[in-house]
């Protein structure tokens, strides 16, 4: 259907919807008596009251009452946080039903390239990417902060939970008031603004099982001079301890988790490695203690009973043997393996890395002869310590005849068959390795030796925030009722990420020998390896500490984020109409922020073997604005219009860097009768690129085959357009996929990338009928985001290929596959993924929010529920007519992305006491409804046998509790979260990124278990 006609028919349903429930409602108020009527949260004051009680609320610049608006705004309260055993101002936001329904950055993305790096925790309102939510603080906007080249989003770790009032959510755009990055919505956290007791507060949140740990303890002092000045200082410190992977049976161990299709268990091959001392152990957590022979890709893995097997001509490797990658047990008919893919040592590898967090916190609000002064200051300091282990799997070798020599160039430096026998015998005398001693005999082939190496990383990120504003109004007889009020922030976030690499200097590894890795346009040579790779305490990891002295380094990066703002306000009354009066707001804003990220030394020069890569990011940008809001009352106090008012603003701004436009919003605010209220809003947004998307320098990272290449088993796919490319480009039809991660290289998209644009329409309906104390309000929207800007997926690069209706395309030139011979024939690499701008990305879904409160003789009983439904999110890249099967990516439903989130509370308030049941809910996800070659709804070859591969997570319900007690002075509360203790739903190793067989994007799943709180208040 036509958007626009969509649109229309939306608002004229709502406006029918409305005259029928109207109807309902004043039938069921006719037989409601005076004493009856009890007065509702949403209820409209008589207008004395209404003009008293005016402010100014998230998403205008013109007071009013806040249920006035024509934009819908869900406020969450700090009580919400003690209540339900939240324990920061992350857990607290990314569990609302705004943010639940998609993958937050929530602190488990340890091996991975992220926004704002290790630790970092942002928020993202729908799934629109947390760059297009802006997050605020008292309605001031504070500047982002955290490490390496890619900071957009405050990180919110910088804010204590201690100092929250309440959080008002702005569901729909509003960048006419807050210019760029309100696109899918408003953040907006309100302070405490007085503490008139002194006091202390302690909590802690602790797991059943061990691991995961949280304490907080805050503290909070308020104070006057005189009768114009108030204080307030307020402290805040918290430690996260870390969760171990092995501390979860559902994050320890990856399984296949292959279903036999004919009944019965599970298919996994069992486990018959050397150090298996359980066969159905079959955990997949790291591959080594494994030596691979290049050109013959045979493998060696340790002999249960010893012995010595050949390796080479002339070489043997102790202890190991040929290993039968997948075999049948001659006895049970199960399937099994003989690599090593655990081990306890490592059972140390966070999930949840360590974090703590000091914040300091103050206000200040004087009263200058009539004019307001208001200062806050935040101090925030965040370590975040992470340990892990990765592999390390260098060719190494001795080469000691021409034609290998000659095999081996072709291979790996892609000359011609003429130019390697040329320079074979060169070649040849300058790998020798034979008078070396450390392998003990002359190898004859080039060798790779499969290793465990530690990783450990560190960062240290302080932020600093200033704000200061002065307001006030005007003397008597001249603009009466207009105020003004002038802001001015400055941020600052300094952070450095430290942590140990491998060093491609000392790994002997050839792959590197003779390239420019370090990138000054000479070719590098590497040393050979000062130990031997292929003694078995390497290979396993026993002398892990000998491979670190060895080949290991240490480095140290630096990112500083400042921005500095300055806004005016001019708000007040124009004239009188007979509905009421006419209110605008005028305002200027100037905003420059400038990012200076420099890697750690290694990370620079290239030495560092495995890992991610990037050169400084380094840039400045600056925007200038004006913006108008106006609002006008059309109806007031006739039949089916008891208030009916009319909003609109726009927006102009010229970046530097980001170009010109102006944009606009207009909404229609409709009280139908006392206890019906019709609302919508239609308007346009934009967001300029954010500095990473603008300088990033060249950022490497690593994708698994398997996720990113259509081209395995093409042979299997129905879609024409893929067998056909894939045969082009030589890929055979049986191919299975890479063995290796391929190499992603992100950069930024400079002075060619241009504002992202985009579209808003809500519509909505309230009803507050006065027999009952009761809210209801259910609000559709529809956002369109055109020219997003974004780094497109390896998956995308790579399909956008190989679906392609032209072949070779743009999208080929992005990446290289290697030949069809040797370790890693026909495997992706070098995928080149520069940020760009995207053709759209769409999202549209119903909002409900109910709120019933009673009182009974037994206490005042409170019911809170708000849900989500998506209807669609996707990401139309470049075109249908250019990229078949790739062009429109609906991931709704999928992964990560449930259609269908929601959170609910049952609420006793008796005496002193408090008793709180609440509830999360977040639906099924499916991975199998994206644009895939293979239907895993039917039966997949699993080595032979037919099985069935989970790419769903269920449907699940998450249950808490708590009981409070509060008392003049002191305040405790305690409850127990997940109480049945759910475990998130495992899916198959080939569905996504996961830890144990849970999937790491479906970040709305309880990950931490069953668990404790207690949280006590005293004042003084």
């Amino acid at each position: 259907m036509n958007k626009r006609l969509f649109r229309r028919s939306v608002f004229g349903g709502v406006a029918i919807g409305a005259l029928i429930m109207a109807g309902a409602a004043n039938a069921q108020e006719a037989d409601t008596t005076e004493d009856d009527v009890v007065t509702t949260i949403d209820e409209k004051p008589a207008e004395d009251e209404a003009r008293q009680e005016k402010i100014v609320v998230t998403g205008s610049l013109i007071a009013r009452d806040e249920f006035a608006s024509s934009s819908p705004i869900q406020v969450i309260t700090a009580e919400v946080a003690t209540l339900e055993g939240l324990v920061d101002t992350a857990a607290l936001l990314q569990g609302s039903s705004l943010a639940a329904g998609s993958t937050q950055l929530n602190n488990t993305f340890q091996n991975y390239v992220t926004n704002g790096g290790l630790g970092a925790q942002t928020i993202d309102l729908r799934g629109c990417g947390d760059t297009r939510t802006l997050v605020l603080i008292d309605g001031k906007r504070p500047g982002a902060s955290g490490t390496r080249g890619s900071i957009a989003a405050l990180d919110l770790n910088v804010l204590p939970q201690s100092i929250i009032s309440r959080v008002e959510v702005l569901k729909d755009g509003a960048s006419t008031i807050y210019g760029s990055d309100a696109v899918c919505g408003v953040v907006n956290i309100i302070t405490r603004d007085s503490v008139d007791r002194p006091e202390l507060n302690f909590d802690i949140s602790r797991p059943f099982d061990s691991g995961g740990e949280q304490y907080g303890v805050s503290g909070a002092w308020g104070f006057d001079l005189g009768d114009n000045a108030n204080f307030t200082i307020s402290a805040e410190y918290r430690l996260s301890e870390e969760l171990d992977v092995s501390e979860r049976d559902y994050l320890e161990c990856p399984r296949d988790y292959v279903r036999d299709a004919n009944g019965g268990g599970l298919l996994d091959r069992l486990n018959y490695s050397a150090t298996a001392t359980d066969p159905t152990r079959n955990c997949s957590n790291l591959y080594y203690n494994t030596a691979i022979e290049y050109f013959t890709y045979q493998r060696l893995v340790p002999t249960p009973g010893g012995g010595t097997t050949p390796l080479y001509i002339g070489s043997s490797l102790p202890g190991y043997m040929p290993r039968v990658g997948t075999g049948v047990d001659p006895n049970s008919g199960a399937l099994y393996y003989q690599d090593v893919l655990d081990s306890p040592m490592l059972d140390n590898q966070d999930f949840f890395p360590r974090n703590q967090n000091l914040s300091i916190f103050g206000t200040a609000d004087v009263d200058i002869g009539g004019m307001q002064w208001d200062t806050e200051l935040l101090y925030s300091r965040r370590e975040t310590e992470s340990e892990g282990w990765r592999q390390f799997f260098p060719y190494v070798g001795g080469v000691m005849n021409e034609s290998a020599t000659a095999l081996m160039l072709e291979q790996w430096f892609g000359v011609d068959s003429a130019t390697a026998a040329y320079y074979a015998p060169y070649y040849t005398d300058y790998l020798a390795y034979s008078t070396d001693a450390t392998y003990g005999n002359p190898l004859e082939s080039l060798a790779i030796p499969i290793m465990p190496y530690p990783t450990y990383d560190k960062v240290t990120v302080d932020y600093y925030y200033l704000s200061s504003s002065l307001s006030g109004g005007f003397s008597p007889g001249f603009m009466d009722g207009w105020s003004w009020k002038i802001d001015g922030s400055y941020s600052r976030g300094e952070g450095t990420y430290e942590g140990n690499e491998i060093l491609v200097s000392k790994s002997g590894d050839w792959t590197y020998d003779l390239e420019d890795w370090t990138g000054d346009g000479v070719a590098d040579s590497v040393a050979p390896p000062s130990i031997n790779y292929f003694d078995p305490d390497i290979l396993s990891g026993a002398a892990v500490d000998t491979l670190v002295a060895a080949v290991g380094g240490y480095q140290s990066g630096s990112t500083v984020y400042e921005q500095t703002t300055f806004t005016a306000v001019l708000a007040g009354e124009l004239f009188e109409l007979p509905a009421g009066p006419v209110g605008v707001g005028f305002g200027a804003e100037y905003r420059e922020f400038s990012i200076d990220d420099q890697p750690g030394a290694l990370t620079q020069s290239g030495d560092i073997w495995g890992s991610s890569t990037a050169g400084p990011t380094k840039g400045t940008n600056k925007v200038s604005e004006i913006f108008a809001e106006i609002s006008v009352p059309l109806l007031k106090g006739v039949p089916l219009a008891e208030d009916v008012e009319f909003s609109g603003s726009v927006r102009a701004f010229d970046y530097d860097l980001g170009g010109s436009d102006a944009i606009y919003k207009a909404g229609l605010n409709w009280q139908i009768t006392p206890t019906v209220r019709a609302r919508t809003s239609y308007g346009t947004s934009y967001r300029a690129p954010a500095l990473f998307e603008l300088f990033l320098e060249d950022q490497t990272g690593y994708v698994n085959q398997m996720n990113v290449d259509p081209c395995i088993n093409w042979g299997e796919s129905q879609n024409a357009t893929l067998r056909t490319n894939c045969a082009a480009a030589g890929v055979p039809q049986d191919f299975a996929g890479g063995s290796s991660s391929a190499l992603v290289i992100s950069s930024g998209g400079g002075e060619l990338l241009e504002p992202e644009t985009g579209d808003t329409f809500t519509a909505g309906l309230i009803w507050t009928p006065t027999f009952a104390d009761i809210n209801i309000a259910l609000d559709y929207y529809e956002v369109e985001i055109s020219d997003q800007i974004t780094s497109l997926s390896a998956a995308q690069i790579v399909g956008g290929c190989y679906y392609g209706s032209t072949y070779p395309n743009d999208f080929c030139d992005l990446f290289e596959r290697n030949a069809g011979t040797g370790t890693g024939a026909y495997a992706l690499d070098n995928i080149q993924a520069p940020t760009l701008n995207v053709d759209s990305q769409s999202q549209s879904g119903l909002d409900l929010e109910i709120r019933y409160t009673n009182e009974f003789n037994f206490g005042t009983l409170t019911f809170d529920s708000s849900m989500n439904w998506a209807f669609e999110r996707y990401i139309n890249v470049f075109g249908s007519d250019f990229v078949s099967g790739v062009s429109d990516d609906d991931f709704n439903g999928t992964i990560g992305y449930p259609s269908v989130v929601g959170n609910a509370s049952v609420r006793l308030d008796r005496g002193d006491w408090t008793y709180t049941w609440f509830v999360d809910f977040i639906g099924r996800q499916d991975n199998n409804r994206r644009w895939e070659t293979v239907d895993y709804n039917e039966p997949q070859s699993y080595f032979g046998l037919d099985g069935l591969y989970k790419v769903y997570t269920e449907a699940q319900w998450t249950h808490g509790a708590s009981v409070r007690w509060q008392g003049d002075t002191w305040s405790v509360t305690g409850g127990i979260s997940n109480i049945f203790d759910e475990h998130p739903p495992q899916v198959s190793d080939i569905v996504t990124t996961s830890a144990g067989n849970t999937p790491l994007y479906a970040t709305g799943y309880d990950l931490r278990g069953r668990r404790a709180f207690v949280s006590v208040s005293k004042s003084f």
